[in-house]
């Protein structure tokens, strides 16, 4: 089996347990133009000149170009990519080689995250500055596309029906405080009839999101279903927010005034007031390894793993046993198939491939689980000439 993926960061091609990387060369020759431009700069803020003046180097890190999606296109496959202030879409090959990429669309206008396609149909999830995420449709080749969502809503991972007519994704209400996103509402799943412009609610639920509905070719509904929380910034605008900041405004003072005496031996003695050496570098980077943010909520991974080798779980992974794959029969029956899921995608064979966050795994007709390759954070699952 041949799979396509993307971590975010990077897109890769695997097949009998060998892991290729597909590098965006658009990505690749964004990021040395802003090298350049930053090196060309550097004599601004290095220096006697400007050390006189207080002049600290410039961030001269470049911001990783983010992969919003993959799907297979013909023979090759097209990908998403959000840069700093712009995004686009490209055709890629499978090729090792350096290719030329083909360009579908690039603008500043919209940014391309999720995408998924159904013959020459295109859907893509279209993320605007406002914080509002929109369905937007392209007929390939054309770059020309047409918004289907509005509102003060955010949608997310759209799949096409078997027979292209409607276009599943999951949706979200975005509520607002002084103008700035405070909170989204639990994800629900939705359908877009392309033939008549309507739009459905399928399935709701006011103490899950339901995300990533997928359906097969015999009508079965597939979802990823996990307990809803209110994300971290949305916590502060709730009344325990505000009495957790008030009780920790003391720390966060001596952390302000430690940061300022930092500032300032850095100024005028060229050396930070605060030790930063090795071991606080080790104590970050141990931090950063047991836990990350996914889905702008953090991911305790070091617990989740334990928790998934405690319950017998020959490949666990660092999802939450909480976040599972449910199928759901035209009658609405609903079996859960796997926990800790992070994405999945259906084969004709009625099987389905998902991750786990660190392993790929191959669920059979018969309900056993196969191995396909140990890898971390794989998403946006495509199976290649299958």
């Amino acid at each position: 089996m041949k799979l396509l993926y993307t971590t975010g960061k990077a897109m890769y091609l695997t097949e009998n347990g060998k892991e290729i990387e597909l590098p965006s060369y658009r990505a690749l020759q964004y990021r040395k133009t802003i090298e350049e431009i930053q090196q060309n700069k550097l004599w601004k803020t290095t220096g006697r000149g400007a050390q006189f003046m207080g002049i600290t180097p410039a961030d001269t890190n470049v911001k990783d170009a983010e992969i919003g999606g993959v799907a297979l296109y013909q023979e090759h496959f097209l990908y998403t990519l959000q840069l700093d202030a712009s995004g686009g879409i490209y055709r890629r090959s499978f090729s090792e080689k350096p290719e030329p990429e083909g360009h579908i669309y690039s603008g500043n206008d919209i940014r391309p995250g999720d995408i998924s396609i159904h013959d020459n149909h295109m859907a893509t999830c279209v993320h605007y500055p406002n914080g509002t995420v929109h369905l937007a449709l392209f007929k390939l080749p054309s770059s020309v596309y047409n918004v289907i969502t509005d509102g003060d809503s955010c949608e997310s991972s759209p799949s096409w029906s078997a027979d292209g007519r409607l276009l599943y994704f999951s949706t979200a209400g975005i509520a607002r405080e002084n103008g700035h996103v405070s909170a989204y509402s639990p994800r629900a799943a939705a359908s877009y009839n392309i033939n008549t412009e309507k739009m459905e609610m399928l399935i709701e639920d006011e103490k899950h999101d339901i995300l990533s509905p997928k359906e097969d070719a015999q009508g079965n509904l597939y979802y990823i279903r996990q307990p809803y929380h209110m994300r971290e910034e949305n916590k502060r605008n709730t009344f325990l927010g505000t009495l957790k900041d008030v009780l920790l405004f003391p720390f966060w003072l001596v952390k302000a005034l430690i940061g300022f005496l930092n500032a300032f031996s850095i100024l005028f003695g060229g050396k930070p007031a605060t030790d930063s050496g090795m071991r606080t570098d080790l104590k970050t980077k141990q931090k950063s390894e047991k836990e990350m943010f996914f889905e702008g909520q953090m991911l305790n991974t070091e617990k989740n793993l334990k928790e998934n080798k405690k319950a017998g779980d020959p490949y666990a992974g660092i999802m939450s046993r909480s976040r599972v794959l449910v199928r759901r029969a035209p009658d609405e029956s609903e079996e859960v198939l796997a926990k800790g899921v992070l994405d999945y995608t259906l084969c004709s064979d009625g099987s389905i491939v998902y991750s786990n966050g660190t392993h790929i795994l191959h669920r059979k007709p018969d309900g056993s689980i196969e191995n396909i390759i140990k890898t971390r954070m794989a998403a946006k699952l495509q199976v290649v000439n299958e």
